[in-house]
């Protein structure tokens, strides 16, 4: 169960995950930009992209790192404005925006799978990554950030209903006043005023929204990994006519292929 111990653990561990981000982050933008090797192509592009915003997903987390917690229907993500410098109106923005990114990172795994499978399979890349069609992979997950980020304004911001049902809980659970945090939050089964049971469609209608997004993320993971697994196994039996730093190197994406693709399932 999370207590206010908890809160000061997460809380300490989100900003030390964040420190430790921002340098790895940082470290790898150095070698992509001075030590890639030429072979790696485009690929070094969505390399870079990536980690600028895995950097900037980091430094979010020293502005705003909400706490998510459960209760009966209810799921909460929530901030304690005593913990940051900013307005109940501008915490809650941010608090839009890490979710935003949330969304984007997944988007950002389904799309390094699709230019690796792309690499490997030149009919697969001219059909569908070659020239303009190559910016696709760089404005979906963002594309699919604002998304989300407008999902969640939409169907779980604060209410007052919400704020009732949830103010003894919070400050129960973890000495805080929900009064002073910003929060979203979804309530799958509220009462109305006779105390009966109903489904809040709104809530219902954001999580299938994201719901659909991950699914379809986590499909172009599977799918694509699939694929390149069944290449790159294919392709090292038969590797007799190329060279050793070329054959390297595919054995390199082949396990870097096999860690990317856990963590998706992970998350």
């Amino acid at each position: 169960m999370r207590t206010v111990a908890w809160l000061e653990i997460e809380s300490s561990t989100q900003k030390v995950c964040g420190i430790i981000s921002i340098i790895t982050n940082s470290f790898l933008i150095f070698l992509i930009l001075t030590k890639s090797p030429p072979k790696l192509g485009a690929y070094k592009w969505l390399m870079l992209y990536t980690s600028f915003f895995e950097l900037f997903y980091a430094c979010l987390n020293f502005f705003v790192g909400p706490s998510i917690d459960t209760y009966n229907s209810v799921l909460i993500a929530f901030q304690d404005l005593d913990k940051v410098r900013f307005d109940h109106e501008t915490a809650g923005f941010l608090i839009v925006i890490y979710c935003s990114c949330f969304g984007s990172s997944m988007a950002l795994f389904a799309v390094h799978f699709i230019y690796r499978y792309g690499a490997v399979n030149i009919d697969f890349k001219q059909k569908y990554l070659s020239g303009g069609k190559q910016l696709f992979l760089y404005i979906c997950p963002p594309a699919l950030g604002v998304f989300w980020g407008i999902i969640v304004w939409l169907t779980m911001s604060e209410t007052q209903m919400k704020t009732d049902y949830l103010r003894q809980h919070i400050l129960k659970k973890f000495e805080v006043n929900i009064d002073e945090c910003a929060y979203v939050s979804v309530f799958f089964w509220p009462k109305d005023k006779s105390g009966n049971i109903y489904p809040d469609v709104t809530s219902f209608i954001g999580l299938t929204f994201e719901f659909t997004i991950l699914g379809i993320s986590f499909f172009c993971v599977t799918y694509f990994a699939f694929k390149c697994y069944r290449w790159i196994s294919r392709k090292l039996g038969n590797m007799e006519n190329v060279s050793q730093s070329a054959k390297s190197l595919q054995i390199q994406l082949f396990y870097a292929l096999i860690v990317q693709a856990a963590i998706p399932c992970i998350l």
